[in-house]
């Protein structure tokens, strides 16, 4: 049997973390775990209750001045290569695998040995939502896995040279990328940098029509850290923020709002029935009737091209799928 790894990059979001493990744990009690906290978050209590709870190891990443994450998913994978595994994971902290993940992913590898990645999460939000494997030549960084002989190819690239400058480093060493944009390189952090690995490999990704994992990615390096305080209003204790991400990840209707109907329909499996909240608005003389499939707390500024303000009330007249 082949050895594996999952790594979990980690930063910041140490309620996500706890739940991310508490999946991964269910959906393999005894797979290894390594966990990677970025930027010199050595001292959090909460990290150390994640250790404990799922037996995972922290490989703890010192503080530095590189963009994004880009350091820290490199170094894990760089450290899983070295120390010699032969199936790699990764799964960030606001990815929550499915029962399934790991088996799908591994009958793929067995199935399709000459794949570059297999992919867990929602590649076209476009292709029907079935069972089928996707093929394609792109990369998406959420939920993967990788043989050792691919990382491979990934982690010769690990080092300063690449993280102190990216764009100029895949410009020098990737000049023919047909993803350059014409006037200077984008796309450099390390999915780029991966997407145009898997170019010159001339191999595909496989996906599926259902995804494998749900990407809970409200908060972060590129969402903003602001939205963290706004998605835990009223949360204080870890318990209560643990509540929250579960009940935020058993509502498809809300994620649907925030991800999109078809994101949130492939996560699930099936179609999303229509949902729709019927509201009564009244300003002084004006009254109308407003029918959306937006939940009350997710309402735009306006209403029927009316500003909403504090002379504006508004009724839930009624609900229904």
């Amino acid at each position: 049997m082949e050895t594996e790894i999952v790594l979990v990059p980690t930063y910041r979001r140490p309620e996500m973390l706890f739940y991310c493990l508490s999946l991964i744990h269910h959906a393999d009690p005894h797979i290894e775990i390594a966990v990677f906290p970025d930027r010199g978050t050595f001292h959090d209590k909460e990290l150390d209750d994640s250790a404990d709870a799922f037996d995972a190891q922290f490989i703890y990443v010192g503080d530095h001045h590189y963009h994004g994450n880009t350091y820290n998913v490199m170094e894990a994978f760089r450290w899983a290569y070295n120390q010699g595994y032969q199936r790699i994971y990764l799964v960030e902290d606001d990815v929550m695998v499915h029962w399934d993940f790991f088996k799908w992913h591994r009958e793929v590898h067995e199935d399709c040995p000459k794949i570059f990645a297999s992919m867990g999460w929602v590649f076209n939000r476009e292709a029907p939502i079935t069972a089928d494997c996707l093929f394609q030549p792109w990369y998406y960084s959420i939920g993967t896995c990788f043989k050792r002989e691919k990382l491979e190819l990934i982690v010769k690239h690990a080092s300063p040279l690449y993280y102190e400058d990216m764009a100029s480093y895949i410009g020098r060493n990737f000049k023919r990328s047909a993803i350059h944009d014409p006037d200077n390189v984008v796309h450099y952090e390390q999915d780029g940098l991966i997407q145009r690995i898997l170019d010159e490999d001339k191999t595909q990704t496989v996906a599926c029509g259902m995804a494998k994992c749900t990407h809970l990615g409200t908060y972060g390096y590129n969402q903003g850290w602001e939205k963290r305080d706004a998605f835990f209003e009223g949360c204080g204790n870890l318990p209560d923020r643990l509540q929250r991400i579960s009940d935020f990840l058993s509502d498809p209707y809300a994620r649907a709002e925030i991800f999109g109907r078809a994101l949130v329909e492939r996560e699930i499996g099936k179609a999303l029935p229509k949902r729709e909240f019927r509201y009564q608005l009244k300003v002084g003389e004006f009254e109308a009737e407003y029918v959306t499939e937006t939940s009350f707390k997710n309402l735009p500024k306006r209403l029927l091209s009316v500003p909403r303000t504090p002379e504006m009330q508004i009724v839930v007249s009624s609900t229904g799928i």
